[in-house]
């Protein structure tokens, strides 16, 4: 008789201990063992035996101090390895410094993950009045210019699934009715940019480029956020130019051309 879990309970496990390692963010770097069952609402049992499990692999360790957990060095060896095949970063690299010292503004490389955006990138202006950002970080699609300069660009059935969300409004100018997003995208192809005042942040505006792969699939964007003190609208031409240049010089070196 073969006594191996089915094949079912086996991912439903693996889903859950994903779910425990995606707890962890910055400004939440601890979590009890009662904070994790709450959070994924699972019987504490379960949630013991998935802890336990995540620990001898090294994803997560215990703080001997406060007995809470925090994720494990087998990540950071993971990250290496995701970090290792970065083609996209050695190339961008040079072409976002450049871009941030041309406009003075804080660039960003990111990509999507399920219905977030990702920021994998990142150069800093000197700027005093910026967007404090990371890597790693997530943010919603529909108020970014990053998200949505890469979202727009997706097949049909994704953009569909991605429209079936329910959409936060941060401020009185973040479009969250699909209708008004699926025209938004429908612009963003057209240009060849997205550009989201005050959409997510009031005072900020974030402009963003699609980067194409050899595949000529959207795999990221380039973008540049900052006040709307500094880039008003009569400078709009002038950054937007410089971030679509940005992008195809990137998407260029990961082997797209038109």
């Amino acid at each position: 008789m073969n006594n191996d879990p089915p094949a079912k309970a086996i991912l439903s496990s693996v889903k859950n201990a994903m779910r425990i390692l995606r707890l962890f963010k910055m400004g939440q770097e601890e979590l009890s063992v009662t904070e994790i069952t709450r959070l994924i609402d699972l019987p504490k049992s379960t949630t013991h035996r998935l802890i336990s499990g995540l620990v001898d692999e090294g994803f997560l360790s215990k703080n001997p101090k406060t007995n809470h957990y925090r994720l494990g060095l087998s990540l950071l060896t993971l990250g290496g390895v995701v970090f290792s095949h970065r083609d996209l970063f050695l190339e961008a690299q040079p072409i976002v410094d450049n871009l941030v010292d041309e406009l003075g503004e804080t660039a960003h490389i990111c990509l999507l993950e399920d219905h977030e955006v990702v920021y994998l990138f990142r150069k800093e202006c000197d700027q005093p009045e910026r967007l404090l950002t990371y890597m790693g970080r997530k943010n919603p699609i529909h108020c970014t210019s990053e998200g949505l300069a890469i979202m727009a660009f997706q097949k049909q059935k994704r953009i569909n699934s991605f429209l079936k969300n329910t959409f936060y409004s941060y401020t009185e100018f973040t479009l969250t009715d699909p209708k008004e997003l699926r025209d938004e995208m429908s612009t963003i192809r057209k240009k060849g940019y997205a550009i989201t005042p005050d959409h997510f942040y009031k005072g900020f505006v974030g402009i963003a480029a699609p980067i194409y792969d050899y595949t000529e699939n959207v795999v990221a964007s380039v973008s540049i956020i900052s006040s709307t003190s500094r880039i008003t609208e009569d400078r709009y031409p002038l950054f937007i130019d410089k971030i679509k240049a940005a992008g195809s010089q990137i998407s260029e070196m990961l082997g797209y051309f038109k």
